[in-house]
C-alpha cells in the first residue's frame, strides 16, 4: 500500500518541518558543546529549578543550553504529533496513545528522581534500576505492535521515532545529572540515528515513495546496497570518533597536527583522546577513498546513483577542508559548528542514497511494499 495515500500531503509537509526543526536542534546541540555550555545547569529537566531561569537571555552560555532544552521539548512534541496523526484513527487508539504518553512520562519521572539523588549511591542505583526496568515496557510494546499488528510503515516509523526521542531526552538528562561524558557521546550519536528515522518518515510519506529507488538491473542492485551500507557505516564511525573527541577533550585541541598526530603518522595509543583523533583522521581518509571508488564504480551501473554519490563526494571533500580549518583556527566556534552541520548533511544524503538503493527500481522493493 502506498503510505502517502494514508497520510496525505499535509502530513508530508509536517514531517519535513519536523526534519527542519531537528536540524536546528542538532546544530544547537553542537554549538552548546563547542561553547562547553552543556553543564551550565546542574539540574534537569528544569534549569536552576525553573522553566524560565533568570538571566538566560542575557548570557551566551546559559542561553545556548536552555534554548537547546526548549528546542528538544519542541521536537519531542512535534514527534508526538506525527505519531498521533499517523496512528490515531479511533477513540480506542486515542486512549492507547494517551496511556503510552502517560507511561513514558512516568518512566521519565523515575529517571529524574534518580538523577536528583546526589547523596545516597544505593538509592540512586535503586531508582535508576526501576527506571530502566520500566523503560523496557514501551520497547516491548513497539516490538510486539511492529510484528503482530497491521500497521503501515508510517505508523511503525512514527512509533519508533517517538520512543527514540524519549530515549534521547533521557540520555541528555543522564549526561547532566550523572556528569557523564559517556552519556554525552551516546546522546550526540543517538541524535544522528533519530535524525535518519525522521528523514525516512518524510521519504515514506511522499508521493514519490513507491518509485523512489534507483533504477538499476536487479542482478547489480547488490552493489548499490553494499556501497550505501558501507558508506553509512563509515560515516557513523566518523561521527562516533568526532563526538568522543569533542566530549572527552573540551579545552583547545588535543593535537595541532594537520595530517600527523603527535608528530607521527601512527601515534602511540596510550591517550584515548589522541587515539580518537587519529582514528577520526584515518577514517576520514578511508571514507574519502571509498567514496571516490564508489563514484567510479557506479558510473557503469546508474547515472542517477553516480551523480548522487558525486554530490556526497563533494561534500566529504568540503568536510575534510573544514576539519583542517578547525585545526588551523584552533577550534573556531563557527568553523567547528559548520563542520558538524556539514557532517550531518553528509549522513543524511548517504542515508537517503542507501534507502534508494535498498528500495530497488520499482514498487517491488521491500520497503516500498509496506
Amino acid at each position: 500500500m502506498n503510505s502517502s495515500a494514508t497520510t496525505g500531503r499535509a502530513f508530508q509537509r509536517f514531517a519535513r518541518f519536523v526534519v527542519f526543526v531537528a536540524i536546528l536542534l542538532v546544530w544547537w546541540g553542537a554549538a552548546t558543546t563547542t561553547k562547553q555550555a552543556g553543564m551550565v545547569f546542574a539540574d534537569w529537566p528544569l534549569s536552576l529549578g525553573s522553566f524560565n531561569p533568570p538571566g538566560w537571555l542575557e548570557n551566551m552560555i546559559p542561553f545556548l543550553e536552555h534554548s537547546h532544552r526548549l528546542l528538544a521539548k519542541l521536537v519531542g512534541t512535534l514527534v508526538l504529533a506525527l505519531f498521533c496523526w499517523a496512528y490515531v484513527r479511533s477513540g480506542k487508539r486515542a486512549l492507547e496513545v494517551l496511556l503510552l504518553v502517560l507511561g513514558m512520562a512516568v518512566i521519565l519521572a523515575f529517571f529524574i528522581v534518580a538523577g536528583s539523588e546526589r547523596i545516597d549511591a544505593g538509592e540512586k542505583r535503586k531508582w535508576l534500576s526501576l527506571a530502566l526496568l520500566l523503560a523496557t515496557l514501551p520497547v516491548v510494546w513497539l516490538v510486539w505492535s511492529w510484528r503482530s499488528r497491521s500497521w503501515s510503515l508510517i505508523q511503525k516509523l512514527t512509533a519508533l521515532a517517538l520512543l527514540m526521542v524519549t530515549t534521547q531526552a533521557i540520555l541528555g538528562g543522564l549526561r547532566v545529572t550523572e556528569i557523564s561524558n559517556a552519556f554525552a557521546v551516546m546522546h550526540g550519536c543517538f541524535a544522528q540515528a533519530f535524525f535518519c528515522v525522521l528523514i525516512l518518515i518524510a521519504m515514506v510519506s511522499s508521493e514519490e515513495w513507491p518509485e523512489i529507488g534507483f533504477r538499476v538491473e536487479s542482478a547489480r542492485r547488490g552493489i548499490l546496497r553494499f556501497s550505501g551500507t558501507v558508506l553509512v557505516a563509515l560515516i557513523s564511525l566518523q561521527l562516533i570518533f568526532g563526538a568522543s573527541m569533542r566530549h572527552f577533550h573540551r579545552h583547545a585541541l588535543a593535537d595541532d597536527g594537520l595530517f600527523k598526530t603527535q608528530g607521527s603518522w601512527i601515534p602511540s595509543f596510550d591517550d584515548p583522546v589522541i587515539t580518537m583523533l587519529f582514528l577520526h583522521k584515518f577514517n576520514a581518509l578511508c571514507l574519502l577513498l571509498f567514496t571516490i571508488g564508489m563514484v567510479i564504480k557506479l558510473r557503469s551501473l546508474s547515472r542517477e546513483a553516480s551523480r548522487y554519490a558525486g554530490v556526497i563526494l563533494g561534500m566529504i571533500a568540503i568536510q575534510v577542508i573544514l576539519g583542517l580549518s578547525v585545526i588551523v583556527t584552533g577550534k573556531s566556534f563557527w568553523v567547528t559548528n559548520v563542520h558538524v552541520l556539514n557532517g550531518l548533511a553528509i549522513l543524511a544524503l548517504a542515508f537517503v542514497f542507501t534507502v534508494k538503493a535498498v528500495c530497488g527500481n520499482s514498487t517491488d522493493g521491500t520497503l516500498a511494499k509496506s
